[in-house]
């Protein structure tokens, strides 16, 4: 009897058949079938190659042929970039990388900023010139492994650019998407054709301009110790058309920081104010008040913004008097865009002050209010303050950093200024005898979110303060709150106590304990909950849930965990300065007991409390 004829399918049967296995095996013969049928002289297993290579032709684990992203629509291609570049936004904000990072030297910017283009250059797979793969077999030089920790240092392009440089397609539908082109950055280097091809993207849209005249933070001055193949030229950079750098030759020159200089600035309004009607957000950032001065004499004469709805003028100088303002050239208040802005919700102004009485036509309908380090001659008014907090009737941010009305101790009796709606409060760097004099004159009575930040003093009068119902209430402001940052509270062990005792609603703290009174916060928490099981007393905050610290032990953060468990009071999420000391053992044991154990970098300056309430997880969002 001869062997059975073997299929040229039957191997596939000699394993376990599941459903989806069998109906393959039976659409594969049928297929051969077919094929044999059709084709007599075709061998089985050119019949079983057909029918397979026919089968797999639309599987979605087999690589399709060509490009498939370019049969979508250009408008769903743009809005894939749009996705794009938000989460790069996003990843700049709270990664590593700077706002700026794609207008830095080490990228040509003149290239691709006009609408028209070399269309070679952007074929996609064009080979760049100069450059090639070097064989397997060839060991990495030391010149290789310089070019690699160039390349890893080179800043990265916006997304927007990048996609706009892969190929002809994208670059169509990238170009002529106008929601990619609306925000304009302008620092040291930034050419300025570049900014007019993004106003033309745009078409039409609301710009977000962000101007940034300030030193870079990690700029240090060179004094006659350049290396001589450098020329002597500090900066070698292209003319951009907004910003060219002056090189000097003298060794013992310590040269200036690269930053935008009061000069650069009429070139960039000279180019934005025709399209101020399109203005969204406007932050101006400056080292030099000369600087800042200049943008508000053009933003004076300016007939109006009638879509802008941030404006934020920052003034960073070190300054050790604020009794006087200066330089008092500087001095003029000025009304800015004539009193004209109808859409303003968010208003910042870091050392910077305007026509206080004159700005009551905009100061109005606000919903972020954030006040810094002002001199006390050029404050507003306490009448003037109450006006606009008042005229703001959803005022849901409210930030005063060595600033805020001129002369609370003075004006005894003054009526409370009223603010229900208000939800989020910082208050730092005031003199003890302001602070415990504004307080009582604030009604907050919604506040969930609070910032402190003092030093240098005793405040424990404004702490007492603190404790204090506020006027026509039963309960004081501490014991609303939801979240609290102490960035510096120095005062007496019994105060602290009653702050504590006080914030039974509390379900996040945020303390820097760098000062020994604030390190004495944590440990009255630590004892507090040890204490618990033996006196039989509540644990203090038992609702916390949260705890970001800087300046404590991963030993110490430990045994407060540990506690809290004991006490039926367990913190779920701890967040630890990177900087602090925390032993391998610790960050192990904290990690496998907290719902979320992480690390943070703090800012180099601890003792400037962020006007956001960066506030463990639930950090603050001005825009929420």
């Amino acid at each position: 009897m001869p062997p059975p004829v073997c299929s040229p399918y039957s191997r596939l049967v000699m394993a376990p058949i599941n459903p989806h296995q069998k109906q393959f095996e039976q659409d594969l013969e049928a297929g051969v079938a077919q094929y044999m049928r059709e084709n007599p002289g075709m061998t089985p297993k050119d019949a079983v190659e057909r029918v397979t290579s026919s089968m797999l032709a639309n599987n979605p684990f087999v690589p399709p042929q060509g490009c498939p992203i370019n049969d979508l629509p250009n408008e769903l291609l743009a809005h894939i970039f749009y996705l794009g570049m938000k989460m790069q936004e996003e990843y700049e904000q709270d990664g590593d990388l700077d706002e700026d990072d794609g207008f830095q030297d080490g990228i040509d910017l003149t290239e691709g900023w006009s609408s028209e283009s070399d269309d070679e250059d952007l074929k996609m797979g064009s080979p760049q010139k100069g450059k090639g793969k070097r064989k397997q077999s060839e060991e990495p030089t030391e010149t290789d492994e310089e070019d690699k920790e160039d390349e890893e240092d080179r800043p990265e392009l916006p997304f927007q650019v990048l996609v706009s440089h892969v190929c002809r397609w994208w670059r169509e539908a990238a170009i002529e998407e106008p929601s990619l082109w609306t925000t304009l950055g302008f620092s040291y280097g930034t050419p300025i054709e570049k900014s007019k091809a993004w106003i033309e993207r745009s078409k039409g849209l609301p710009l977000d301009i962000v101007i940034d005249c300030t030193t870079p933070d990690d700029w240090e001055g060179t004094e006659g110790d350049q290396d001589e193949d450098e020329d002597d030229v500090m900066y070698d950079v292209q003319d951009s058309g907004s910003a060219q750098v002056v090189a000097f030759d003298a060794p013992d020159f310590v040269h200036a920081p690269p930053c935008l200089s009061t000069d650069d600035l009429g070139p960039i309004f000279d180019l934005l104010l025709p399209h101020v009607g399109r203005w969204r957000l406007l932050e101006v950032s400056v080292s030099e008040y000369e600087s800042i001065y200049t943008v508000m004499k053009r933003l004076a004469v300016c007939a109006g913004a009638p879509i802008l709805e941030a404006l934020q003028l920052y003034h960073y100088e070190d300054c050790e008097d604020y009794d006087v303002f200066r330089p008092t050239e500087f001095r003029e208040p000025l009304l800015l865009f004539q009193g004209n802005i109808p859409k303003l919700k968010d208003l910042a102004l870091w050392g910077v002050h305007i026509d206080w009485v004159a700005s009551l036509s905009f100061l109005k309908d606000l919903r972020d209010v954030e006040l810094a380090y002002h001199a006390n001659d050029v404050r507003p008014s306490m009448e003037t303050f109450a006006c606009f907090v008042h005229a703001s009737p959803e005022l849901h941010t409210l930030s005063l950093c060595l600033s805020g009305p001129a002369g609370p101790s003075e004006q005894r009796g003054t009526d409370l200024i009223s603010i229900p709606s208000l939800h989020d409060l910082v208050l730092a760097h005031h003199e003890p005898e302001y602070i415990q004099s504004l307080l009582p004159i604030l009604f907050v009575p919604n506040v969930q979110h609070l910032a402190l930040d003092f030093d240098s003093a005793d405040y424990t009068e404004f702490v007492k303060v603190l404790l204090r119902p506020q006027a026509g209430q039963k309960k004081s402001l501490l014991e609303g709150l939801e979240h609290l940052k102490i960035g510096g509270l120095p005062c007496d062990r019994q105060c602290q106590a009653a702050l504590l005792l006080q914030l039974g609603n509390l379900r996040s703290i945020n303390l820097n304990a760098f000062g020994e009174e604030e390190e004495q916060f944590f440990d009255a928490l630590l004892d507090s909950a040890y204490g618990t099981k033996e006196s039989g007393q509540k644990v203090l905050c038992p609702n916390l849930h949260t705890v970001t610290t800087t300046g404590i032990s991963g030993k110490k953060m430990r045994s407060f965990v540990e506690a809290r468990k004991r006490a039926d009071a367990p913190i779920s999420k701890v967040l630890m300065s990177e900087r602090d000391d925390v032993e391998e053992k610790d960050k192990k044991w904290l990690s496998s007991h907290l719902e979320e154990f992480e690390f943070f970098e703090p800012s180099d300056s601890e003792e400037e409390l962020d006007p956001l309430l960066e506030i463990g997880d639930d950090e603050i969002d001005i825009d929420d």
